[in-house]
């Protein structure tokens, strides 16, 4: 998360290296290419794409939204000239930089589809799910901790709506920085250990939340019992076995988990022999081996060849053993695929648009393409997959509570 002050142009550069959101960007490129290889999708068609990191911070997803709609200089995109070349948009990695990059596109009519912010599925549902959950198992008297974003404040806003007239009542509210601030988050913590509410609801991504546990930990704070949202159950940063003795029991509602066959054999492919000029794989790289496959002179890191094997601890970037967020990706591909699968059938006096006309193949507009999106429905994995009239995919959540195995496990 770069950092944020406005004494000054902030840059551009990210600060740090995600590698299960870099997994995300793979499982992108794996279902664009398995539809370029299908006979029965778009055949004689070939998707093409764009990725771009917006740090998960909403000024670099406006950034990023930007580039992409002018294309790599302003002065050499036409202005109205026809069709936007972008077609649509699948993003963003989070509810404060889904809205930003909504509000850019909305006026140019370009659909999108978010993989990861609480809009899929609707937020409110995951709200009424833990007031439900809180009322099962009796829990009177909680604390709320959030993020300081959209994401935070609205679903804690839908939370104490739904626990109206419920027995459960709220201890305190606090709200963790977005960027690093060890003396407030040493007085949420004082909060924390001097309640008598002994179970936390979290609404956090694991970016502000990570060092906020860190010293969580260094505070030696145990006996609490962690409810947590979507974006945090399933982080499996938290999962190492340092972190268990102070989450253990953690429970809460994860994104519905599916099945992309070839995604692992797919991640395994990804190395800096065959990207040399990619610096996202090279930094995939000092991530996980916290070596420089670059061999260049100036770098802080000790070399290494680059022909490191992929291992299966790896799980911030190789566990596909339950994909959640990357199937929300995947689906979100095939989505958009199907939609212009559907649009190209067309057969001209029985379109859906003015005097019953068609898309013209060759200068599809993006609202044509969103007409025929909120329409589509089709079958992946053995799951049905459309949207409803607010944009809203159906809502399934699976129940997580973290537990260690007769392994040791998590």
């Amino acid at each position: 998360m770069p950092d944020l002050n406005c004494t000054y142009r902030p840059p551009v550069k990210c600060n740090g290296f995600d590698p299960r959101a870099f997994r995300w960007a793979q499982t992108m490129r794996l279902a664009v290419e398995e539809i370029n290889q299908s006979a029965e999708l778009l055949p004689n068609y070939t998707l093409g794409y764009k990725i771009l990191d917006s740090c998960g911070y909403p000024l670099t997803g406006q950034r990023a939204a930007l580039a992409v709609l002018n294309g790599l200089s302003e002065d050499d995109s036409p202005t109205c000239s026809g069709a936007s070349p972008l077609l649509a948009v699948i993003g963003e990695s989070g509810s404060a930089q889904s809205m930003v990059v909504s509000r850019i596109l909305q006026p140019f009519r370009i659909p999108m589809i978010s993989y990861f912010s609480s809009v899929i599925p609707n937020d409110d549902y995951q709200v009424k799910a833990i007031a439900q959950l809180l009322v099962h198992f009796n829990f009177t008297w909680v604390g709320l901790v959030r993020g300081d974003h959209e994401y935070g404040r609205f679903a804690v806003q839908g939370l104490l709506r739904e626990l109206q007239g419920t027995k459960v009542c709220v201890a305190y509210q606090e709200i963790i920085p977005m960027l690093y601030n060890r003396q407030r988050t040493l007085e949420i913590l004082q909060v924390m250990r001097s309640s008598t509410a002994k179970v936390v609801v979290v609404f956090s991504t694991e970016g502000e939340l990570t060092p906020f546990l860190r010293d969580y930990m260094t505070q030696n704070i145990t006996g609490i019992q962690w409810v947590a949202s979507e974006a945090l159950i399933t982080a499996s940063v938290f999962t190492a076995s340092e972190y268990y003795p102070y989450l253990g029991g953690t429970i809460g509602f994860g994104i519905r988990k599916g099945k992309i066959s070839g995604l692992s054999d797919y991640l395994r492919t990804v190395n800096p022999q065959m990207y040399r000029n990619n610096t996202l794989v090279k930094e995939l790289w000092e991530a996980l081996y916290g070596c420089d496959p670059s061999l260049s002179s100036g770098s802080l890191l000790p070399s290494c060849s680059g022909q490191e094997t992929l291992l299966e601890q790896h799980s911030a970037y190789m566990n596909t053993s339950s994909p959640r967020v990357a199937y929300n990706v995947y689906k979100a591909v095939y989505a958009f695929a199907h939609s212009l699968h559907n649009l190209l059938l067309c057969q001209p006096g029985s379109g859906p648009f003015q005097y019953n006309s068609c898309a013209q193949s060759n200068n599809i507009y993006p609202w044509q393409l969103q007409h025929y999106l909120q329409e589509v429905t089709f079958n992946i994995a053995g799951e049905e997959v459309n949207f409803d009239l607010k944009g809203d995919s159906i809502s399934y959540y699976d129940i997580l509570n973290w537990q260690r195995g007769m392994g040791g496990e998590h």
